[in-house]
């Protein structure tokens, strides 16, 4: 599993760590190492409701791009 994927899934558990660990079948210790692994590529903390935010408009903007072609 990716980066993308469990971000994903960490927002539709609504930011539920366990929630997401069962969507994705992994550990829950897993999904911290991941959710560590985006704050510090991104610099934003997928928990914080500000930062949570900007990570879901960035993705949704990445994907429309890729969908444009513009990616």
């Amino acid at each position: 599993g990716g980066l993308v994927e469990t971000l994903d899934a960490f927002f539709d558990a609504g930011g539920v760590l366990e929630a997401c660990a069962r969507r994705l079948f992994v550990h829950p210790n897993t999904v911290r190492y991941r959710l560590r692994r985006i704050a510090d590529i991104t610099g934003r903390v997928p928990g914080d409701p500000r930062d949570g935010l900007v990570l879901r408009v960035g993705m949704a903007v990445g994907r429309l791009a890729r969908s444009r072609g513009l990616w």
